[in-house]
């Protein structure tokens, strides 16, 4: 089985991915890897740019993408972006590729792992106009609590900061915002913007959260293992 990756969105958040599979693979050499090819298509235009209507389509090139790893063998394909599945199922029309929704995979795994019902989504403001989260929970009965405008704005900050390989944010900055929609132990926190992790990794803070890629890299990992597609 190969695994395709359809990277550049950020090329951090690719590396990111290609990591936690490394990590997940119960391997002792070379060979009981898995098989990765990865697009690293920095070409794809902002996705939140223009789920808000201030930038370009990136169909077009994420269907680049994705016809680049078809033909170079990929078996399925993975997104290490939150954002990019809003246009999932235009993509999806154009591959018989198996195209893995990370945001489907996070909902399965926290309804069959998790007691809680109710959680707290940190993204960019593309993924909250979307409502990508909300409508996919929604099919598992679980409920997304979204940030006020205010706090949406400096998470986006945060992202952009962390795309351009800064990481100024203290760890009770993250913590502070969190803990203003924590009411209790039973509202989880989503870290879904792969940046965001990256954050929280490079800077300590908050300390614990759900990271949608890291249940996509156990997916990825149990695929490639198993040679089983969904």
């Amino acid at each position: 089985m190969i695994l395709g990756i359809m990277g550049g969105m950020g090329p951090a958040a690719t590396c990111y991915l290609f990591n936690k599979i490394i990590s997940l693979t119960p391997a002792t050499k070379d060979q009981e890897h898995l098989h990765i090819i990865i697009d690293n298509n920095v070409e794809i235009p902002d996705r939140t740019a223009y789920i808000l209507g201030l930038g370009e389509n990136p169909i077009t090139e994420m269907v680049k993408s994705i016809l680049k790893l078809e033909i170079m063998g990929a078996d399925y394909i993975a997104m290490p972006c939150n954002t990019a599945h809003y246009f999932y199922d235009e993509i999806a029309k154009y591959t018989k590729v198996k195209i893995l929704n990370m945001i489907y995979e996070t909902a399965k795994y926290l309804k069959e792992n998790y007691t809680h019902k109710k959680y707290l989504l940190l993204a960019t403001e593309g993924t909250y106009k979307s409502e990508i989260y909300k409508i996919i929970f929604q099919e598992f009965d679980l409920d997304i609590i979204y940030p006020d405008d205010t706090h949406k704005k400096i998470l986006m900050n945060w992202i952009y900061d962390v795309k351009s390989s800064k990481f100024n944010v203290e760890p009770i900055e993250i913590q502070s915002l969190i803990d203003k929609y924590i009411e209790d132990r039973h509202i989880s926190v989503i870290l879904g913007c792969t940046e965001l992790p990256l954050l929280a990794e490079e800077i300590g803070a908050p300390k614990e959260y759900i990271d949608p890629v890291f249940i996509l890299a156990q997916r990825c990992v149990e695929i490639g293992k198993n040679s089983l597609l969904p």
